[in-house]
């Protein structure tokens, strides 16, 4: 998928937003629902169990989603506060080595937001193709669980974003009707606060 292509889609899908889902979840929240990624909402793995709980949990839902052997893209970024950059991505960070990214344009955050950001703030994402299978992106999912890095997967097709972050993972699908498919399916998952976080 060359970048034009994944922009086309992108603005298809997702109209005028831009590729960070915490902001997606408000626009979409019809169509979004979390998972917490360990029991009692525990936010941190302390041990081996608690790590593999939470391999467990996403592979599967996220198998249930994606299935076996399917098409999706990797979504990452980079933050650039004015010369500091506060996360450093694909050239440096191991778990990304094995991937080849295409960079897609800067993003202006302050033109975005003016009030949550200045006008010295730029995320770059950069995406690649790969394919979900079980176990296959443990790796990364173990690093956004530790909160040393961020990603999120995504079908362009199946119209799903797949976005972990330390705690949980948050789901943005395709419509109203498939989200409360799925958030019944997994509900032993889900936060007991009233807003879903």
């Amino acid at each position: 998928m060359t970048k034009q292509e994944f922009q086309k889609y992108w603005t298809l899908n997702y109209l005028d937003n831009i590729p960070l889902p915490h902001l997606l979840r408000q626009e979409y929240s019809e169509r979004w629902f979390r998972i917490h990624s360990l029991p009692e909402s525990k936010r941190y793995a302390e041990n081996d169990k608690e790590f593999e709980i939470i391999l467990n949990r996403q592979n599967e839902i996220m198998t249930d989603l994606f299935g076996l052997d399917t098409n999706i893209l990797l979504v990452t970024g980079e933050y650039n506060w004015g010369d500091n950059r506060a996360i450093h991505i694909t050239d440096e960070q191991e778990i990304f080595k094995t991937y080849s990214f295409t960079r897609l344009d800067n993003i202006d955050l302050y033109k975005f937001n003016s009030e949550e950001y200045d006008e010295v703030d730029i995320y770059r994402p950069v995406f690649t193709e790969t394919t979900w299978d079980l176990n296959k992106h443990n790796n990364i999912l173990l690093e956004i669980a530790e909160d040393k890095t961020r990603a999120f997967f995504m079908s362009f097709e199946k119209n799903i974003i797949v976005a972990p972050y330390d705690g949980g993972v948050d789901f943005i699908l395709k419509d109203n009707l498939t989200k409360e498919f799925y958030k019944n399916k997994y509900t032993h998952w889900l936060s007991e606060r009233e807003d879903g976080l």
